[in-house]
């Protein structure tokens, strides 16, 4: 089973870390994202079988926030269908374009589930041979 690539864009380093070992542990191929600009970089740059089947996306980014990445995906022809969960500590409703919105901090059950009702689960770990 091919591995489903997540872009998680999140500019705190802790929680990105942490999040990108557990999307991993879960069988997901994670390309982490420190600030919008890099975000739009490789979404914008990557060829079509590159691009990710999800994105993970906090709004208070620096250099380009989330909703402006957020945006410009949804107005990209090729970029407009992947689905995009957004993250924040500030709103408190689903920005106009997301796909999912999960407040911080993080309910990581539902996030886990979130992800996915999009892309399914990450393929099971591979068994050591004995």
């Amino acid at each position: 089973m091919v591995q489903k690539k997540v872009l998680l864009v999140e500019d705190d380093l802790e929680i990105r870390d942490v999040l990108q070992d557990l999307l991993e542990a879960e069988g997901y191929d994670v390309i982490p994202a420190s600030h919008g600009r890099q975000a739009l970089d490789y979404l914008i740059g990557a060829p079509a079988d590159a691009l990710p089947d999800l994105v993970v996306l906090d709004l208070l980014i620096p250099l380009v926030d989330g909703t402006e990445v957020l945006a410009t995906m949804k107005r990209t022809p090729n970029l407009a269908p992947i689905p995009v969960v957004v993250l924040s500590a500030v709103a408190r409703e689903r920005p106009i374009g997301a796909d999912a919105f999960l407040p911080k901090p993080i309910p990581l059950q539902a996030l886990f589930d979130t992800i996915r009702s999009f892309v399914g689960a990450g393929p099971a770990p591979e068994l050591a041979s004995v």
